[in-house]
């Protein structure tokens, strides 16, 4: 990869890395953006806590159905469960905040790379592969 300069690297693209990148660019800086993951967003957003609030949801609905709709008046017989179609919900939500949080860093005119920061010198970085086995999205 040939060698760029910017003002401002930020490593990871959590919730305060992303935010941290986006400010630095509206306040005129050139800004790099780097995460091990293919998607923005950190461990909160790809596989932490909006995938698991998600399915939190899913599964409170299919709880209330089951047991205290009758006392508003719905009658629903039946009721099973779509494992599948729940997980694809959750991936929906998940791409779907991934994807926005993608489109305010081109907006904002981040340069974002996926790969592993490593310090080379005091003002270098160097942007290897991504791991195999690194972080994902499940």
């Amino acid at each position: 990869m040939p060698l760029q300069t910017f003002d401002l690297i930020v490593i990871g693209a959590g919730p305060g890395g992303y935010v941290c990148a986006f400010r630095a660019s509206q306040l005129g800086l050139k800004v790099a953006l780097i995460d091990k993951r293919k998607e923005l967003g950190g461990t909160c957003l790809n596989v932490g806590c909006i995938p698991s609030k998600a399915l939190l949801a899913s599964s409170e609905h299919f709880y209330f159905t089951q047991h205290h709709a009758a006392e508003h008046g719905i009658n629903i017989k039946g009721v099973t469960m779509d494992v599948a179609a729940m997980l694809k919900k959750k991936e929906g939500i998940v791409a779907k905040m991934t994807g926005g949080i993608a489109l305010l860093a081109k907006a904002r005119k981040v340069i974002v790379f996926q790969g592993e920061a490593k310090f080379t010198s005091a003002n270098e970085i160097e942007v290897g592969a991504v791991v195999p086995n690194g972080p994902r999205r499940r």
